[in-house]
């Protein structure tokens, strides 16, 4: 029990880490930033990022949005090794913002025609070198989209939690024990309590669903599949999986002319 609790805690200190170097490495964003765009405050946000404090769900949210990426991804992966996600997380937050792709396109190209050897990783490697410095450009702009707090978060939570105790009929006392969540914080949040992001990373796991569907206005069960899962704590967190291992193995041992990689860049930046 204690190995699968510090296991689920990985969950909450994978998201502080990817919060921080998002901050600072991928976007290249101030404190002062981050509270013109979400209102989070400079303190409360360094509490999350540097001291794993657990952020309220609907604020957990909030700073996905933020950075154009899903909770489940924040919390589950380590977003430094896997580039194709970087790229999709910052072309969504230029194109947010309204940042010029021609300017991007045009640095890559110049890139290209320096190269002897162009693989299909170092594409995404380069790509994203070159919408960091974009997103740079147009932080120095100050220019900023309001990312609001969604409260109809915590509802759908609330929603989500008790359909789930009602058909997988699994008691307090069992999902207490498995999860070291105490019986009263359980009936809180089937009261409509707001819970952190640790709880709800804990509970599904324990349920088998991913956290998006937790906060999902319609998160679809298959209530007689998750029968057979539940409680069974798959392994999210930790080491990368082999298989996406040999997936960007693959990408970096694809290699291409310049006439293939301008294609790809044009596709990506389409």
């Amino acid at each position: 029990m204690k190995e699968i609790l510090a296991n689920l805690k990985l969950g909450q200190e994978t998201f502080s880490r990817n919060i921080g170097l998002s901050k600072q490495v991928y976007f290249g964003l101030t404190y002062e930033d981050i509270t013109r765009y979400t209102g989070i405050p400079q303190p409360t946000m360094l509490s999350y990022d540097k001291y794993g404090v657990s952020p309220y769900i609907s604020v957990a949210k909030q700073i996905a949005e933020l950075y154009c990426v899903d909770i489940d991804t924040l919390c589950n992966k380590d977003i430094g090794f896997y580039k194709v996600e970087q790229f999709e997380m910052l072309k969504r937050f230029v194109s947010r913002v309204g940042g010029d792709y021609t300017i991007v396109k045009d640095k890559i190209n110049s890139w290209l025609e320096e190269q002897l050897s162009i693989s299909e990783l170092s594409i995404y490697e380069e790509l994203n070198n070159q919408l960091k410095a974009e997103i740079a450009r147009l932080n120095k702009e100050e220019r900023a989209v309001k990312i609001n707090r969604d409260e109809g978060v915590a509802e759908n939570f609330t929603r989500n939690f008790n359909n789930l105790h009602k058909n997988l009929g699994v008691s307090y006392r069992k999902i207490s024990t498995a999860l070291d969540i105490s019986i009263g914080n359980l009936t809180r949040l089937k009261k409509g309590g707001e819970p952190m992001l640790e709880t709800v990373i804990k509970l599904s796991a324990f349920y088998g669903v991913s956290i998006e569907q937790m906060l999902s206005d319609n998160p679809e069960f298959d209530y007689e599949y998750l029968q057979q899962e539940v409680g069974k704590f798959n392994n999210r967190f930790g080491e990368i999986p082999s298989e996406d291992i040999y997936f960007y193995n693959h990408k970096k041992a694809n290699l291409l002319t310049k006439e293939q990689a301008r294609k790809i860049v044009d596709e990506l930046l389409n």
